[in-house]
């Protein structure tokens, strides 16, 4: 498991804190999340940064209900390949026990559940870190969004039964009644929305086989061992500029044991050195491209101290020097 989600998440966070008379950049400095990748589904943010930063703005602005506030304002393509694949299956249980198989490519940090009986569905919320910051707030954020989702699914006129949450009222309960319009319950043993079990047979208005099938190839490709390794990389591709793509740091970072960092990454056949050299290679290309990139600076952006680390890497890499390199690259043919 590791603590990152889609920095999709944070879409129209910045919109909101401003309303509040706040200043997003100065929160997000605070937190430290970049706000430059903000709305990006290719990008990651620590799961635990996204919580704290709920917590703080409910705290600071006075505003319990801001994390149902932000998920109002926010479309559930958020979701990225889940809502494409959603979208696009043909009955709202097919769409549901999608997004369940799939959670983790939008945040290793919680997973989903079906629940079915005689009567009714429910679909469960569950966040996989041990210690988490205010873990209320981002749960209310995800049920938030499921709502919306099962909206964009199932239609405006879809209402749950039921909603029930593991942790105590944060807003005055008419908050949540409005908001949900239906029951809410609290201090329960899991945290569930409940709706006729008749629905999942609702089949869904436009359905694009093709971009089914594609947003499903794309994520079967990235199954809960790859999803590790490509979170793991976006977090060594954040700490190599600041010389902190060690194993102990990006452990830290992700809320990890160094050791179990690696048991993990050994489970996809990676080794974490390896890993940061694949990171390392990688952007040295894509700075190398641009000839407005001095070469000190990628030696920098790297985590190099001194720019013959770079030259003795290019060598071992392309066999050429940084600058061969570069007029490889950028020599139109």
């Amino acid at each position: 498991m590791a603590d990152l989600i889609s920095a999709s998440s944070l879409t129209q966070a910045p919109e909101l804190i401003s309303e509040l008379n706040g200043d997003p950049v100065d929160v997000f400095a605070r937190i430290g999340i970049d706000p430059t990748v903000v709305g990006k589904d290719d990008q990651f943010v620590p799961f635990s940064s996204l919580a704290a930063l709920l917590g703080l703005c409910a705290r600071e602005f006075a505003t319990p209900d801001f994390a149902l506030r932000l998920a109002a304002r926010q479309n559930p393509d958020i979701l990225g390949p889940l809502a494409i694949v959603a979208r696009n299956a043909e009955t709202l249980g097919d769409a549901l026990r999608e997004i369940t198989n799939f959670t983790h490519v939008y945040s290793p940090a919680m997973t989903t559940h079906l629940k079915v009986n005689d009567t009714h569905v429910a679909y469960e919320f569950r966040t996989l870190p041990r210690r988490l910051p205010c873990r209320d707030h981002i749960t209310e954020l995800a049920l938030g969004v499921t709502l919306s989702t099962f909206k964009m699914l199932g239609g405006e006129d879809f209402r749950p039964t039921r909603v029930v949450f593991a942790h105590p009222a944060i807003s005055p309960t008419e908050v949540y009644a409005t908001y949900f319009d239906c029951p809410v319950e609290f201090d329960a043993p899991a945290n569930l929305l409940l709706f006729p079990r008749g629905l999942l047979q609702r089949r869904l208005p436009s359905i694009d086989p093709l971009a089914h099938d594609l947003a499903i190839r794309f994520m079967a490709g990235r199954d809960r061992d790859t999803s590790f390794t490509d979170v793991v990389s976006s977090v060594v591709m954040r700490a190599l500029p600041a010389g902190a793509a060690q194993l102990e740091r990006v452990a830290e970072l992700m809320m990890m044991h160094p050791r179990a960092l690696q048991r993990r990454l050994a489970e996809s056949d990676m080794i974490f050195e390896t890993l940061v050299d694949h990171a390392r290679r990688d952007t040295a290309l894509r700075l190398l491209a641009n000839r407005s990139v001095p070469l000190a600076t990628i030696a920098q952006q790297l985590g190099y101290s001194e720019q013959s680390t770079l030259t003795r890497s290019c060598r071992r890499w392309f066999s050429v020097t940084p600058l061969t390199k570069r007029r490889e690259l950028t020599t139109t043919p």
